[in-house]
Protein backbone atom coordinates (compact mmCIF):
# COMPACT_ATOMS: atom_id res chain seq x y z
CA UNK A 1 0.00 0.00 0.00
CA UNK A 2 1.25 3.50 -0.84
CA UNK A 3 3.23 5.16 1.94
CA UNK A 4 2.37 8.62 0.56
CA UNK A 5 -1.41 8.58 0.66
CA UNK A 6 -2.93 9.32 4.08
CA UNK A 7 -5.26 6.64 5.44
CA UNK A 8 -7.39 5.93 8.49
CA UNK A 9 -6.28 7.99 11.51
CA UNK A 10 -3.76 9.91 9.38
CA UNK A 11 -6.70 11.73 7.75
CA UNK A 12 -7.85 13.23 11.06
CA UNK A 13 -6.89 16.93 11.43
CA UNK A 14 -5.57 16.44 14.96
CA UNK A 15 -3.60 13.26 14.37
CA UNK A 16 -0.02 13.47 15.59
CA UNK A 17 1.76 10.08 15.51
CA UNK A 18 4.13 10.98 18.34
CA UNK A 19 1.14 11.27 20.69
CA UNK A 20 -0.05 7.69 20.12
CA UNK A 21 1.36 4.28 20.93
CA UNK A 22 2.19 2.43 17.67
CA UNK A 23 0.15 -0.75 18.12
CA UNK A 24 0.94 -3.74 15.88
CA UNK A 25 -1.23 -6.73 14.97
CA UNK A 26 -0.37 -9.74 17.08
CA UNK A 27 1.27 -7.62 19.78
CA UNK A 28 0.69 -8.74 23.38
CA UNK A 29 -0.09 -5.89 25.76
CA UNK A 30 0.45 -6.14 29.48
CA UNK A 31 1.28 -9.85 29.24
CA UNK A 32 -2.42 -10.60 28.90
CA UNK A 33 -4.08 -8.92 25.91
CA UNK A 34 -3.25 -9.79 22.32
CA UNK A 35 -4.12 -7.39 19.50
CA UNK A 36 -6.23 -9.34 17.00
CA UNK A 37 -7.54 -6.62 14.71
CA UNK A 38 -8.52 -3.00 14.28
CA UNK A 39 -12.18 -2.04 14.66
CA UNK A 40 -11.82 1.59 13.62
CA UNK A 41 -10.54 5.02 14.49
CA UNK A 42 -11.82 8.49 15.25
CA UNK A 43 -15.53 9.11 15.86
CA UNK A 44 -18.41 6.62 15.63
CA UNK A 45 -22.12 7.23 15.65
CA UNK A 46 -24.06 6.04 18.68
CA UNK A 47 -27.53 6.23 20.11
CA UNK A 48 -28.00 9.78 21.36
CA UNK A 49 -30.95 8.86 23.52
CA UNK A 50 -28.90 6.36 25.52
CA UNK A 51 -26.11 8.91 25.91
CA UNK A 52 -28.51 11.56 27.19
CA UNK A 53 -30.13 9.10 29.59
CA UNK A 54 -26.67 8.30 30.96
CA UNK A 55 -25.88 12.01 31.34
CA UNK A 56 -29.22 12.69 32.99
CA UNK A 57 -28.43 10.00 35.55
CA UNK A 58 -24.94 11.38 36.19
CA UNK A 59 -26.16 14.98 36.51
CA UNK A 60 -29.50 14.50 38.28
CA UNK A 61 -29.00 11.40 40.39
CA UNK A 62 -25.27 10.93 40.97
CA UNK A 63 -24.36 14.66 41.02
CA UNK A 64 -21.40 13.94 38.74
CA UNK A 65 -19.92 15.92 35.84
CA UNK A 66 -18.20 13.62 33.32
CA UNK A 67 -15.87 16.36 31.85
CA UNK A 68 -14.39 14.16 29.08
CA UNK A 69 -17.15 13.21 26.66
CA UNK A 70 -15.91 12.11 23.25
CA UNK A 71 -16.74 9.36 20.80
CA UNK A 72 -13.95 7.10 22.06
CA UNK A 73 -15.56 7.15 25.53
CA UNK A 74 -18.85 5.77 24.20
CA UNK A 75 -18.71 2.00 23.86
CA UNK A 76 -21.21 -0.38 22.31
CA UNK A 77 -21.67 -3.53 24.36
CA UNK A 78 -21.71 -6.95 22.64
CA UNK A 79 -24.19 -9.65 23.62
CA UNK A 80 -23.38 -12.15 20.84
CA UNK A 81 -19.76 -13.08 21.60
CA UNK A 82 -19.60 -15.39 18.58
CA UNK A 83 -18.93 -12.37 16.38
CA UNK A 84 -15.60 -11.83 18.18
CA UNK A 85 -14.42 -15.32 17.24
CA UNK A 86 -15.52 -14.70 13.64
CA UNK A 87 -13.67 -11.37 13.63
CA UNK A 88 -10.46 -13.11 14.77
CA UNK A 89 -10.87 -15.86 12.17
CA UNK A 90 -11.38 -13.34 9.35
CA UNK A 91 -8.31 -11.35 10.33
CA UNK A 92 -6.12 -14.47 10.42
CA UNK A 93 -7.41 -15.77 7.09
CA UNK A 94 -7.45 -12.43 5.28
CA UNK A 95 -5.18 -9.90 7.02
CA UNK A 96 -6.24 -6.27 6.80
CA UNK A 97 -4.41 -4.02 4.30
CA UNK A 98 -1.69 -1.96 5.96
CA UNK A 99 0.80 0.78 5.28
CA UNK A 100 4.26 0.43 6.83
CA UNK A 101 5.37 3.98 7.62
CA UNK A 102 8.68 3.09 9.26
CA UNK A 103 10.19 0.40 11.48
CA UNK A 104 8.05 1.52 14.44
CA UNK A 105 4.73 2.54 12.94
CA UNK A 106 2.22 0.73 10.74
CA UNK A 107 -1.22 2.04 9.77
CA UNK A 108 -3.82 -0.74 9.51
CA UNK A 109 -7.16 -0.66 7.70
CA UNK A 110 -10.19 -1.08 9.95
CA UNK A 111 -12.24 -4.27 9.85
CA UNK A 112 -15.95 -4.20 10.61
CA UNK A 113 -17.42 -6.53 13.19
CA UNK A 114 -19.82 -9.10 11.73
CA UNK A 115 -23.51 -8.39 12.31
CA UNK A 116 -24.91 -10.29 15.34
CA UNK A 117 -26.94 -13.30 14.19
CA UNK A 118 -28.80 -14.31 17.35
CA UNK A 119 -29.15 -11.07 19.30
CA UNK A 120 -29.08 -7.31 18.73
CA UNK A 121 -26.21 -5.04 19.68
CA UNK A 122 -26.11 -4.13 23.34
CA UNK A 123 -26.74 -0.64 24.64
CA UNK A 124 -24.17 2.17 24.22
CA UNK A 125 -22.19 2.72 27.41
CA UNK A 126 -20.69 6.05 28.51
CA UNK A 127 -17.37 5.09 30.03
CA UNK A 128 -14.09 6.48 31.40
CA UNK A 129 -15.06 8.44 34.49
CA UNK A 130 -11.42 8.97 35.41
CA UNK A 131 -11.72 12.76 35.03
CA UNK A 132 -15.24 13.04 36.47
CA UNK A 133 -16.00 15.50 39.29
CA UNK A 134 -18.52 15.11 42.09
CA UNK A 135 -20.51 18.16 43.15
CA UNK A 136 -22.37 21.11 41.73
CA UNK A 137 -19.75 23.77 40.98
CA UNK A 138 -16.07 23.47 40.08
CA UNK A 139 -13.15 25.38 38.57
CA UNK A 140 -10.15 24.30 36.56
CA UNK A 141 -9.18 23.04 33.12
CA UNK A 142 -11.24 20.15 31.74
CA UNK A 143 -12.49 18.66 28.46
CA UNK A 144 -10.80 17.81 25.13
CA UNK A 145 -9.55 20.99 23.45
CA UNK A 146 -12.12 21.36 20.67
CA UNK A 147 -14.94 20.45 23.09
CA UNK A 148 -14.09 23.01 25.77
CA UNK A 149 -17.04 25.07 26.95
CA UNK A 150 -16.69 28.89 27.00
CA UNK A 151 -16.71 29.05 30.80
CA UNK A 152 -13.80 26.61 30.90
CA UNK A 153 -11.83 28.73 28.42
CA UNK A 154 -12.27 31.78 30.64
CA UNK A 155 -11.54 30.02 33.95
CA UNK A 156 -15.06 30.58 35.26
CA UNK A 157 -16.84 28.18 37.59
CA UNK A 158 -18.42 25.33 35.64
CA UNK A 159 -21.00 22.63 36.32
CA UNK A 160 -22.88 19.86 34.53
CA UNK A 161 -23.83 22.31 31.77
CA UNK A 162 -20.21 22.08 30.56
CA UNK A 163 -20.98 18.45 29.65
CA UNK A 164 -23.96 19.66 27.62
CA UNK A 165 -21.78 22.01 25.55
CA UNK A 166 -19.34 19.12 25.06
CA UNK A 167 -22.13 16.81 23.86
CA UNK A 168 -23.50 19.43 21.47
CA UNK A 169 -20.16 19.85 19.70
CA UNK A 170 -19.54 16.10 19.63
CA UNK A 171 -22.97 15.39 18.13
CA UNK A 172 -22.26 17.90 15.38
CA UNK A 173 -18.85 16.34 14.66
CA UNK A 174 -20.33 12.84 14.41
CA UNK A 175 -23.43 13.78 12.44
CA UNK A 176 -21.65 16.09 10.00
CA UNK A 177 -18.49 13.95 9.84
CA UNK A 178 -16.37 17.05 10.35
CA UNK A 179 -15.33 19.25 13.25
CA UNK A 180 -17.52 22.21 14.15
CA UNK A 181 -14.48 24.03 15.51
CA UNK A 182 -11.10 23.90 13.77
CA UNK A 183 -9.47 26.16 16.39
CA UNK A 184 -6.11 26.11 14.62
CA UNK A 185 -3.62 28.93 14.20
CA UNK A 186 -1.38 29.58 11.19
CA UNK A 187 0.96 26.80 12.32
CA UNK A 188 -1.92 24.32 12.53
CA UNK A 189 -1.63 24.24 16.31
CA UNK A 190 -4.59 24.46 18.69
CA UNK A 191 -5.34 28.10 19.57
CA UNK A 192 -7.82 29.16 22.30
CA UNK A 193 -8.18 32.59 20.65
CA UNK A 194 -9.10 31.06 17.29
CA UNK A 195 -11.49 28.72 19.09
CA UNK A 196 -13.34 31.56 20.81
CA UNK A 197 -13.38 33.57 17.55
CA UNK A 198 -15.18 30.66 15.88
CA UNK A 199 -17.66 30.55 18.76
CA UNK A 200 -18.44 34.21 18.11
CA UNK A 201 -18.89 33.48 14.40
CA UNK A 202 -21.43 30.74 15.09
CA UNK A 203 -23.22 32.16 18.13
CA UNK A 204 -22.75 35.91 17.93
CA UNK A 205 -21.09 38.00 20.63
CA UNK A 206 -21.52 36.73 24.19
CA UNK A 207 -23.72 38.69 26.62
CA UNK A 208 -21.85 41.30 28.61
CA UNK A 209 -23.04 39.83 31.92
CA UNK A 210 -21.37 36.54 30.95
CA UNK A 211 -18.07 38.24 30.08
CA UNK A 212 -18.11 40.04 33.42
CA UNK A 213 -17.84 36.72 35.26
CA UNK A 214 -14.09 36.56 34.57
CA UNK A 215 -11.27 38.99 33.88
CA UNK A 216 -9.84 36.39 31.49
CA UNK A 217 -12.37 37.54 28.91
CA UNK A 218 -10.53 40.89 28.66
CA UNK A 219 -7.82 39.08 26.69
CA UNK A 220 -10.14 38.83 23.68
CA UNK A 221 -13.05 41.22 24.41
CA UNK A 222 -13.04 44.84 25.55
CA UNK A 223 -15.12 46.13 28.48
CA UNK A 224 -18.09 46.65 26.16
CA UNK A 225 -17.95 43.10 24.81
CA UNK A 226 -16.36 43.98 21.47
CA UNK A 227 -13.90 41.52 19.91
CA UNK A 228 -10.37 42.88 20.28
CA UNK A 229 -8.67 40.92 17.52
CA UNK A 230 -5.67 40.31 19.78
CA UNK A 231 -2.77 38.69 17.97
CA UNK A 232 -4.42 39.41 14.65
CA UNK A 233 -7.15 36.84 15.25
CA UNK A 234 -10.35 37.91 13.52
CA UNK A 235 -13.84 36.46 13.72
CA UNK A 236 -14.31 34.27 10.62
CA UNK A 237 -17.31 34.70 8.35
CA UNK A 238 -19.34 31.51 8.79
CA UNK A 239 -22.58 30.25 10.26
CA UNK A 240 -24.17 27.04 11.46
CA UNK A 241 -26.61 27.22 8.55
CA UNK A 242 -23.78 27.32 6.00
CA UNK A 243 -21.70 24.67 7.76
CA UNK A 244 -24.54 22.14 7.99
CA UNK A 245 -24.48 20.14 4.74
CA UNK A 246 -26.59 17.02 5.24
CA UNK A 247 -30.13 18.27 5.88
CA UNK A 248 -32.70 20.60 4.37
CA UNK A 249 -36.02 22.21 5.17
CA UNK A 250 -37.69 21.66 8.53
CA UNK A 251 -35.36 18.79 9.40
CA UNK A 252 -32.37 21.13 9.10
CA UNK A 253 -34.08 23.85 11.13
CA UNK A 254 -34.91 21.40 13.92
CA UNK A 255 -31.38 19.99 13.95
CA UNK A 256 -29.86 23.47 14.24
CA UNK A 257 -32.29 24.34 17.04
CA UNK A 258 -31.25 21.13 18.78
CA UNK A 259 -27.56 22.07 18.50
CA UNK A 260 -28.17 25.68 19.56
CA UNK A 261 -30.04 24.53 22.66
CA UNK A 262 -26.74 23.05 23.86
CA UNK A 263 -24.35 25.67 22.48
CA UNK A 264 -25.28 28.69 24.55
CA UNK A 265 -22.72 31.15 25.93
CA UNK A 266 -24.49 31.30 29.29
CA UNK A 267 -24.31 27.85 30.91
CA UNK A 268 -27.64 28.25 32.68
CA UNK A 269 -29.38 28.76 29.32
CA UNK A 270 -28.37 25.38 27.93
CA UNK A 271 -30.93 22.61 28.04
CA UNK A 272 -30.36 19.82 30.52
CA UNK A 273 -29.93 16.22 29.41
CA UNK A 274 -33.48 15.49 30.57
CA UNK A 275 -34.87 18.39 28.53
CA UNK A 276 -32.91 17.32 25.46
CA UNK A 277 -34.61 13.92 25.55
CA UNK A 278 -37.85 15.71 24.60
CA UNK A 279 -36.30 17.65 21.70
CA UNK A 280 -38.39 17.55 18.48
CA UNK A 281 -35.44 16.74 16.19
CA UNK A 282 -34.17 13.93 18.40
CA UNK A 283 -37.60 12.35 18.63
CA UNK A 284 -38.27 12.76 14.91
CA UNK A 285 -35.18 10.66 14.11
CA UNK A 286 -36.03 7.79 16.46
Amino acid sequence: MSTVRAMEEETLPYYKPEQFYPVHMGEVLGSGYKVLGKLGYGAYSTTLVCLLHALDFLHSEANVVHTDIKASNIMLSIEDEAILAEFEKDEKGNPSPRKVVDCNRTIYSSRKLPWPSNSPWGQPVLCDLGAARIGVSHKGNIQPEIYKAPEVHFDMPWSSSADIWNVGVMIWDIFENKHLFDALDEDKEYSPSHHVAEMVAYLGAPPLHFLQRSEETLNVFDENGKWLGAGGVSVPSMSLEESEENLSGQNKQQFLQFIRSMLQWVPEERKTAKELLDDPWLNSTN
